[in-house]
């Protein structure tokens, strides 16, 4: 597995998840403010509509990821989760390298099942019972790790096939770019434990206070390391991401996201993906606590940990 490399420490990394669904303008707007503010990452969404919005407008996953290599210059780029209901991986990754290369080197994959309620279906696709989808997943993550690296490749899996498909030119990033895999239950972690560069969890629905995710997020991160221990993989070097879904609240107060940050690194998490303010509550005092928090608090939580792993 191509590990990102490291010095034994690791900075936290801070990243934007911006659902394509503003205007464009706007969009272009928030990705370069996204870049200013120095965030690490600029996530968008890959759906047919926005998972916890009804009814509201939603632009193409990958198509807007190009726009977004366009219209920064610095901060890294992906799609997080590129659903394997709508990308095959032959696609998907003809796009990605596309996105490396008019990006200059910038993009991240990350890949998960996606979530069975949002879209499937429209496209024709069985969500099919929790054991195949896992299974399905694991070849997803496969064939699109072998794409990636290769010239020429030929697959024969149970759900997935190739044959002589050509990645040509290859990514700007070798031997890759970096994989985030998103998992929560025991196989999904298996796989993320095996293959990822990085994990990805956002808690999941039914979390109804922030305790209860902190203890969710605890026991997956024992899980998810014990995982890599026994597959011969030091847990260490593969990042820990944390999507700050609701319960959290990190733009309630400065004091609170500082709590956040550094209760959740106790447990091994150094990414952290937000929400631009007020997507979930219209508080408009969340602005002015994630302008001081992104021009006086990201600065000082990025001088690096002893943890020993990538950055």
């Amino acid at each position: 597995m191509p590990g990102q490399g490291g010095s034994g420490v690791r900075a936290i990394r801070f990243c934007m998840y911006v659902y394509q669904t503003l205007p464009v303008d706007e969009l272009r707007a928030r990705w370069r403010a996204v870049q200013d503010l120095g965030f690490d990452v600029l996530w968008n969404v890959d759906s047919l509509r926005d998972p916890d919005v009804e009814r509201s407008p939603m632009l193409d996953g990958p198509v807007t990821l190009a726009a977004m290599a366009e219209a920064t210059s610095s901060i890294r780029i992906g799609t997080l989760v590129t659903s394997m209901y709508f990308r095959h991986p032959v696609l998907l990754v003809r796009s990605a390298v596309a996105v490396d290369h008019l990006s200059g080197g910038r993009v991240e994959i990350a890949l998960g099942v996606g979530d069975p309620s949002v879209g499937p279906e429209a496209v024709g696709e069985d969500p099919g019972e929790p054991g195949a989808r896992v299974d399905r997943f694991g070849e997803f993550v496969e064939l699109t790790d072998l794409l990636l690296r290769q010239e020429v490749t030929t697959f024969h899996g149970a759900w997935y096939r190739c044959a002589g498909a050509e990645t040509i030119p290859g990514p700007i990033q070798q031997p890759r770019p970096p994989i985030t895999i998103a998992a929560h239950g025991p196989r999904m972690l298996r796989v993320a434990a095996a293959r990822a560069d990085a994990w990805s969890q956002w808690g999941g629905y039914g979390i109804e206070s922030e305790e209860q995710l902190y203890r969710v997020t605890a026991d997956r991160c024992r899980r998810f390391d014990d995982l890599c221990v026994e597959l011969g993989r030091d847990p260490t070097r593969i990042r820990h991401s944390l999507v700050c879904f609701p319960p959290l609240t990190p733009w309630a107060s400065v004091d609170a996201f500082r709590e956040m940050v550094d209760r959740y690194a106790d447990l091994g998490i150094d990414e952290f993906v937000l929400y631009w303010p007020r997507r979930w509550r219209d508080d408009p005092g969340e602005d002015a606590v994630f302008e001081e928090v992104a021009e006086r608090l990201l600065p000082s939580f990025r001088i690096p940990r002893d943890m020993g792993a990538p950055a």
